[in-house]
């Protein structure tokens, strides 16, 4: 019989040890990883993604800011940060904070944008401050219940107050108002609770949080009287105010001075004394690589005033009006648009242009008006001078449509007139001032802004240049001489102002809406 050999591994011994070794050595680099995660801007670059939550805001959209897809302020600033970092942005609209937050918690996301402050929450760290903003408490004028307030003591006792869990609400007026009625906020009708929320309660930048504590050093710390309930966003408070659900609501003062330039009875009763600061919010647990990055970013745009041009372009059409001018405004596109319109529309097809600039600027001209004279002898809807009329061919400067087309072909000869130098919305703007005051005087203007260290291609600098032609030590060195040029700046602002409740008023359907002219293409209104 043959023998049967029987093979045995090598010593076992050794083998175990470079187990254990290899375990020890695995469970080394996983305690490492987990403790020490890479730094955050290394994830961003090896993703090649820079991915954000943006709370939507639908009071900041405007009709033309869209076409250019940055329809929000810090939307803007977030294509630009991308373009620091050399990566690509990816943008998750969101509806509310609530859902930024859980996003930033979970860590699927970078950053929170979208008119936030910061949460008292660990697991959320605040980067650079973008702006500041007030809260408002606001009424509406028909309501009897309501009136202007010196303090929030002054809230009636039963008060319905409204307010949105969208708005960076300090806990200065959401806190007291549920320890005074020592209750959760309610829901109103027709509006169910963020299952979101529900399942994951946390603060929100202390609003709806009773059991929150004041920050230190806020000023508005009397108990007012009042039941709290919460709405999805300012136009549901807007609305809610109107039909008499609420008797007040609190918003920021962004959302106010939107809403108040097309609903006038919509009126303040109080302002808050502190400021709330609008911040990009990070997911903690990172090193600061990110944040820092971000931090440097919106400085260097402080430095070279970039972000004061932003600030410009987004909201400084705001303040522009006050409410007499408002009512007037209501009453004339109620009265008149109707009857030009269609000219203004056919004017904008021919001429590739927003309809509803070009009525701004007739109506900032005329008001609608087809037989008003100014004292210089300038008339009609467009209000052209007997000299441009005949450069441009219109022989009766009342017929509204010649005096439509023909203001309409203007401001595009103007435009196309200006420097390649100056772009969007600068480019607009000036155009604009030019219509009012003259080319020659523009350029003037222009010339001593260059020549004082300031940027000929800028409005802001220009506009700061501008109402010193109606100086003498000024315009004797220019060479059309005196203007009036404070008047060009006000007209501008108040173009913007007419043209972005235009847009509100009427919007544009996504399908309907024609490809973005060039003149006015890239000129966001607001926030």
């Amino acid at each position: 019989m043959g023998t049967h050999l029987k093979l045995r591994p090598p010593s076992s011994t050794w083998r175990q040890i470079e187990l254990g070794l290899f375990i020890v050595l695995l469970t080394a680099i996983v305690l490492r990883v987990y403790y020490n995660p890479p730094a955050a801007l290394e994830q961003l670059t090896f993703r090649d993604e820079l991915r954000v939550a943006l709370v939507e805001r639908p009071l900041g959209r405007s009709e033309l800011a869209a076409t250019a897809g940055r329809d929000q302020l810090e939307l803007e600033l977030l294509y630009g940060l991308a373009e620091e970092l050399d990566t690509r942005l990816r943008v998750t609209r969101v509806d509310d904070a609530a859902t930024a937050h859980r996003l930033l918690r979970q860590r699927r996301i970078d950053i929170a944008a979208g008119l936030l402050v910061p949460p008292h929450d660990p697991l959320i760290e605040a980067g650079p401050e973008i702006l500041s903003v007030k809260h408002v408490v606001v009424f509406w004028n028909e309501n009897e219940r309501a009136t202007p307030l010196l303090a929030l003591t002054d809230i009636p006792a039963g008060a319905r107050v409204g307010m949105t869990a969208q708005a960076p609400v300090p806990e200065s007026l959401s806190q007291p108002l549920l320890a005074e009625v020592g209750m959760e906020p309610e829901t109103p009708p027709g509006l169910s609770p963020d299952p979101a929320t529900e399942a994951e309660p946390a603060p929100e930048g202390g609003a709806f949080d009773p059991s929150a504590s004041l920050p230190d050093g806020d000023e508005e710390t009397d108990q007012p009287n009042g039941e709290l309930i919460p709405y999805t966003n300012a136009e549901a408070l807007r609305e809610a105010l109107e039909r008499g659900e609420i008797d007040y609501a609190v918003m920021n003062s962004l959302e106010y001075r939107r809403l108040r330039r097309m609903h006038p009875n919509l009126r303040q009763a109080h302002e808050l004394e502190r400021s709330a600061e609008v911040r990009w919010l990070f997911p903690a647990g990172f090193d600061r690589s990110l944040i820092d990055a971000t931090e440097e970013y919106i400085a260097r745009l402080r430095d070279n005033r970039e972000l004061e041009l932003l600030l410009d372009r987004y909201l400084g059409h705001l303040d522009t009006h006050d409410l007499v001018d408002a009512l007037t405004f209501a009453r004339r596109v109620e009265h008149r648009l109707d009857q030009f319109r269609p000219l203004f529309e056919e004017a904008g097809e021919t001429h590739d242009l927003d309809w509803r600039f070009i009525a701004a600027v007739a109506y900032q001209e005329s008001h609608w008006n087809p037989d008003a004279v100014s004292p210089t002898g300038v008339r009609g809807l467009m209000m052209l001078t007997q000299v441009t009329a005949e450069g441009l061919g219109v022989e009766d400067r009342t017929d509204p449509a010649a005096s439509v087309d023909g203001g309409t072909r203007y401001l595009i000869d103007l435009r196309e007139r200006l420097p390649e130098s100056i772009s969007e919305p600068d480019r607009t703007w000036m155009t604009l001032a030019a219509y009012n005051v003259g080319l020659g005087h523009l350029h003037d203007a222009r010339r001593l802004a260059a020549a004082n260290g300031d940027d000929p291609d800028r409005w802001l600098d220009v506009m700061q240049w501008l109402p010193r032609l109606a100086q003498s030590e000024w315009y004797e060195q220019t060479r059309f001489g005196y203007a009036r040029g404070w008047e060009p700046v006000h007209y501008v602002r108040n173009i913007r102002s007419y043209y972005d409740k235009l847009v509100q008023r009427f919007p544009e359907s996504e399908e309907l809406k024609p490809p973005a002219p060039e003149l006015y293409r890239r000129t966001p209104l607001a926030l």
